[in-house]
């Protein structure tokens, strides 16, 4: 594997040759989407999951260094579920150090006396794509590389994509053969495959798991430890890439000689989140960046905007409830007519069936947003604003006028029936 950083070098030497030969795209440029220079590309609605774009987006190719996208997300929900904190201090394996030293695998030189939290570990990943970095969070998560990669492969079977993982960093067995992390039972040439599709789909549920993943991806460089790393997304502000109106703030790049420049990018349209790879290029970020032009050329947003909304038990209390997102959107070519349908459904959980109580923070209710042109259904949970009592023990309510449901009937305490407000 070559160094990303010299082949970028080279890169910018070729673009700046072609620059004077190649005409500008004009601001009339014809209708649709281009095929992207590539082997494979996919466009999707990061909360909707509609797919605006596909160019093989089904067919597995190795993606490198966007592997460290699952190994976040897998270090994210460890977090979650409480087994594991940011503030951890994470041991480094002794080959995972020397792995660090090598120039063309590393992007982060670790010492044996290096101190790294969880949150070190992440952020070298994600800015610095280091695979030291990378690799040690999947031993820290799983408590070996086997059983990481293990979960790795597991993860994707429950999400329903198609995707083989034998390393958590996205070096290839011919790379890890030296440093102890070949898998065993793989062989000695094998990579990670992943679809454009599927590892886009990785990165949606990372940004459900950890919405602030972009306050890391977005930085050109950060300090780890001491140390000064960079970022390679050159779709960054103030790097040769960059352009105001695609309005990237992430997420990944990655690169190998096989796998070629890969790159899963997030971005904003309109105030819908948008995801984009494209993977197996020459020139991914200019092609990113017109990809993302043509595809806002080619689609229109339809959002429909959610609103906090009140509500009313029939007991009489009132709880403000807001949604998890501001907004959703559908996608749709031409003129549009409103096809947009909306219907709120307050929903209780068993638990709070069963204490008579509601906390803040706390689910309470559904919107769901439906276009019948596209086809999209979108469901959106409203959590409560501040705590509120159903019942009570001893409290009486106005008889219902239906018949309860099921699920009340089964309740030995007396509930409240409620309806939206």
């Amino acid at each position: 594997m070559k160094s990303l950083k010299r082949w970028l070098v080279r890169l910018s030497a070729g673009l700046a040759v072609l620059a004077g030969l190649t005409p500008a795209l004009t601001a009339h440029a014809a209708s649709g989407v281009t095929k992207v220079p590539a082997r494979a590309a996919y466009v999707m609605d990061a909360q909707s999951g509609q797919a605006l774009y596909q160019q093989n987006a089904n067919k597995r190719y190795p993606i490198a260094s966007l592997s460290k996208l699952l190994t976040v997300y897998l270090t994210v929900k460890a977090i979650d579920a409480g087994k594991i904190n940011w503030t951890d201090q994470v041991p480094v394996d002794h080959n995972l150090i020397r792995l660090s030293h090598n120039s063309v695998f590393s992007s982060l030189r670790m010492k044996a006396s290096d101190q790294f939290t969880v949150k070190d570990l992440v952020v070298a990943a994600m800015v610095a794509s280091s695979n030291s970095a990378a690799s040690a969070l999947g031993d820290y998560v799983a408590g070996s590389n086997a059983a990481f990669i293990q979960a790795m492969n597991q993860q994707c079977q429950d999400w329903g994509i198609d995707a083989h993982f034998i390393s958590s960093s996205g070096l290839d067995n011919s790379d890890l053969k030296s440093y102890g992390y070949r898998l065993p039972g793989t062989g000695a040439t094998e990579e990670n495959l992943v679809s454009a599709k599927a590892i886009s789909i990785v990165a949606q549920h990372l940004l459900k798991a950890d919405p602030e993943i972009t306050q890391i991806s977005s930085k050109t460089e950060a300090t780890v430890n001491g140390t000064k790393v960079y970022n390679e997304n050159s779709c960054l502000p103030g790097k040769t890439q960059y352009k105001k109106e695609s309005q990237i703030d992430g997420l990944k790049t990655g690169y190998t000689e096989n796998a070629k420049l890969c790159y899963t990018a997030t971005f904003w349209v309109n105030g819908e989140r948008m995801i984009a790879t494209i993977l197996g290029g020459d020139t991914t970020f200019s092609a990113m960046n017109k990809l993302i032009k043509q595809v806002k050329q080619e689609y229109q947003l339809q959002s429909t905007a959610l609103n906090s909304r009140t509500v009313t038990l029939v007991n009489g209390a009132r709880i403000l409830a807001a949604p998890n997102t501001a907004q959703v959107g559908s996608w749709t070519k031409g003129n549009q007519t409103d096809t947009i349908t909306t219907s709120f459904k307050p929903q209780l959980t068993a638990t709070q069936l069963k204490t008579g109580q509601v906390q803040a923070g706390e689910p309470v209710g559904e919107m769901t947003v439906a276009d019948q042109q596209t086809g999209i259904t979108q469901h959106v949970t409203y959590y409560a604003r501040s705590n509120a009592t159903l019942f009570t023990s001893h409290q009486a309510f106005r008889t219902a006028t239906t018949q309860p449901a099921t699920l009340l009937k089964t309740l030995t305490t007396q509930t409240a029936v409620f309806d939206a407000g």
